[in-house]
């Protein structure tokens, strides 16, 4: 897979080229393909046939990251510059689009309705997330449980339906793959409240990119989420300058506020409940390979324990 993403980029034109031999020269973690033939895999059937699907997912999860750090501002990502920091937000956006429209050639070339089905939705939940988590304000009501929804729409529907295709062109019924997908989405609750939560307790140097990235760019996520309740039942005044631009004291009156709360115990403690959830998912698939069955209860514990 690792040798078509790069034929993927150098087929290309020379400055989209340069482009995207830099961001797959880094570190990424792959976890989105890795599912996806995982759930594809099948002991007497080869997964060449699905390499291209992979190299597609990839696409879109790379393509959405550039498309981040310009709303972010974000100035590295995997222990170097982002793209847009290197070259600007036109190239890094730009980038982003050819990357979609790759990816989107490669699905269509396997002339499956269903996955495209599945694919395009998974892309549109997506960016219903990130809509709705900018727009929410610290007095937004209801906010843990918007919370979950939006994590669950922006990140759990991309492994869940990365899931999902991959049992479908593996040839599972509709049984195996909603357990697939299922294992999938809350695959994906854990991994994104883990980001969430690295992002506050988290070292630079391991996560390859900048601590506290959601509160400078005012992103509200469970651990300031959990802090603002603790502070309101102990009749205490959470900073209101969440959504002004403050003074570096300001900021880090909140990012201490966050720290001396129960916010980052609760964060990991949800994401312990999802990966409980995704185990039992694959506890549920009866006909499972032994060795498919053992590499998801390795990645679980790896994505629940990482530390990038």
């Amino acid at each position: 897979m690792e040798e078509r993403l790069q034929q993927v980029v150098e087929q290309a034109g020379p400055e989209i080229s340069s482009v995207g031999s830099y961001i797959f020269n880094g570190s990424g973690k792959r976890v989105r393909p890795t599912l996806f033939l995982l759930a594809a895999y099948d002991s007497n059937a080869r997964l060449v046939h699905y390499v291209d699907a992979a190299v597609a997912l990839e696409l879109i999860h790379t393509a959405s990251l550039l498309h981040d750090d310009v709303i972010d501002q974000a100035p590295t990502r995997r222990n170097k510059d982002t793209v847009h920091a290197r070259w600007g937000n036109k190239v890094s956006i730009l980038t982003g689009d050819y990357l979609l429209s790759e990816a989107f050639k490669i699905l269509v070339g396997y002339q499956e309705w269903p996955l495209m089905d599945v694919i395009v939705n998974m892309v549109k939940s997506m960016t219903e997330g990130e809509i709705e988590q900018t727009f929410a304000t610290a007095d937004s009501s209801e906010l843990e449980e918007r919370y979950f929804n939006w994590i669950g729409k922006k990140s759990a529907s991309f492994f869940a339906g990365c899931c999902r295709v991959g049992k479908m062109l593996g040839g599972g019924d509709s049984k195996e793959q909603n357990h697939w997908e299922e294992f999938g989405y809350n695959l994906g609750m854990t991994f994104q409240l883990i980001d969430d939560l690295l992002d506050y307790t988290g070292k630079g140097e391991k996560t390859g990119k900048p601590i506290y990235g959601d509160l400078h760019n005012r992103v509200i996520t469970l651990p300031l989420i959990r802090s603002m309740k603790h502070a309101s039942e102990n009749k205490g005044t959470f900073p209101k300058q969440l959504h002004h631009e403050g003074s570096s004291s300001h900021f880090s009156e909140m990012v201490q506020a966050v720290l001396e709360s129960d916010g980052p115990e609760y964060t990991y403690k949800k994401a312990q409940e999802y990966i409980n959830l995704a185990e039992k998912a694959v506890d549920q698939m009866v006909t499972l390979n032994p060795k498919v069955k053992a590499a998801l209860k390795d990645l679980s514990a790896e994505v629940l324990n990482r530390k990038q």
